[in-house]
Parts: C-alpha cells; structure tokens; sequence
C-alpha cells in the first residue's frame, strides 16, 4: 500500500465469459502510532451473482463472495513501549479465507427481500489451543418502494453465537438524474449517518458522513465510473 493512504478500498465490476458479471474489490486497512505500523489487514475479494427465477412480475437471484484475508503485524512494543525498538513481526500473521452467500428477491419491483450470510464455510484463525472461528454474521432485510425514486429498507443484523440483534433503517431518495441522497441509522451502537451521489456520467462522486458513540465522526469520499 501507500504510506500516504493508510486505507482505501477498490471495486470493480467486468463481465467474463460464461460467467457473466463478476466483481472484484481490494481494501486495506492500516493501523498506526507515531507514524509506527502495528498491523496491517489486505482483504481481497472475487463476487459473482446469478439469477435463479425472472419474469415481469417476481425475480429471485443467489450470489456469493470469496474473501481472501492476510493480516499481518508490525514490531513489538520493545522496552520504549512505542514499536521504535521492538522486535520485527513480520513473520506474524494470518492468511484465510472466507465465502458469504446471499439471496435477494423481488416483487414487482416494489417488495425486495435479501439474506446474507458471512463466512458460511467458519474460516478460522490460529492453530491448535488458540485456533478460533472467524465470526459469523447473518443479515435479513426488506426493501420498500412507495415512490418512484424514493427506497426505504429496513434490515437486522445477528452473530450466530449471540444473542445481541443489531436494527438498521435506511432511506434513499433518487432526486432526480443527477442527484440522489441517503439517510440511515442503526440500534447497539446508535450511530446516524446521511450521505449523497453525484451522477455525471460516466462518473459518480458520492460522499457519507457517518456518527460514532464514542469516536469522533467519519467522512468517505468515492469517485467511480463506467467504462
């Protein structure tokens, strides 16, 4: 990765033959201190959907995506406590795989239903006494349309091992060609979030802000476009 882009994230959708659209995505995610890295996690991405059922008024579509995790540290604490001096851990680190599977249907356009299910296959992590299983993460949401232009969805989220349901609610409205908006909130943390889209095409320019119950606030800025 870059010094200077601590974290970013790529994605880009291609056709290929006899499989039809399949995405690809790369992110990074790179934790420092003082300009010291103490871990840096890379997750590639390899997605494809298809559809299962389609007419004029119902289509049903199943998809799924390979995840492949590498994480990997830095140096120790060592005797300043800061990583200046530590011993070097790059041979530390973890390599896994993950697949999440998902089904999306709909009707008539208006009603949409989707479930996802994130590392269905229990990727793990660690060896012998401290191998642990990857969480997994199941999503239910429904998708209503009042309105042309206008999307509100509601969705929940639980780890399969707990108990603990997150509840998030989201509102989408198309302005019109050149601008849609967005709203969100979500239940176990409270965070609020409101974004906008730029459409220019081929470009869209979307920005998202997005609370945090104890961190200070987080704002994303994406360009994308079509070839």
């Amino acid at each position: 990765g870059y010094s200077w882009l601590p974290s970013y994230y790529v994605i880009g959708i291609m056709p290929i033959l006899d499989l039809g659209n399949v995405g690809f995505s790369l992110q990074q995610i790179e934790t420092k201190y003082e300009n010291i890295t103490l871990s840096k996690e890379q997750i590639f991405s390899i997605a494809q959907g298809f559809n299962i059922q389609k007419d004029k008024n119902s289509h049903m579509a199943l998809g799924y995506t390979a995840n492949f995790i590498q994480w990997s540290l830095g140096n120790s604490a060592g005797i300043s406590g800061d990583g200046s001096d530590g011993q070097n851990l790059n041979g530390v680190g973890i390599n896994v795989m993950t697949i999440d599977v998902g089904i999306l249907a709909s009707l008539r356009e208006k009603y949409r239903f989707g479930i996802l299910i994130k590392n269905i296959n229990s990727g793990t992590v660690g060896k012998n006494m401290s191998r642990q299983i990857l969480p997994q993460r199941i999503n239910v949401g429904i998708t209503y349309k009042p309105a042309s232009g206008l999307f509100t969805t509601i969705s929940a989220e639980r780890i399969l091992t707990s108990n603990a349901l997150q509840i998030k609610g989201s509102i989408r409205y198309k302005i019109n060609s050149l601008l849609e908006i967005y709203s969100g909130a979500q239940l176990k943390p409270n965070r609020f979030g409101f974004g906008c889209k730029v459409i220019i095409n081929p470009y869209t320019v979307t920005y998202s802000l997005l609370t945090h119950p104890v961190l200070p606030s987080t704002q994303q800025i994406s360009i994308g476009f079509t070839l």
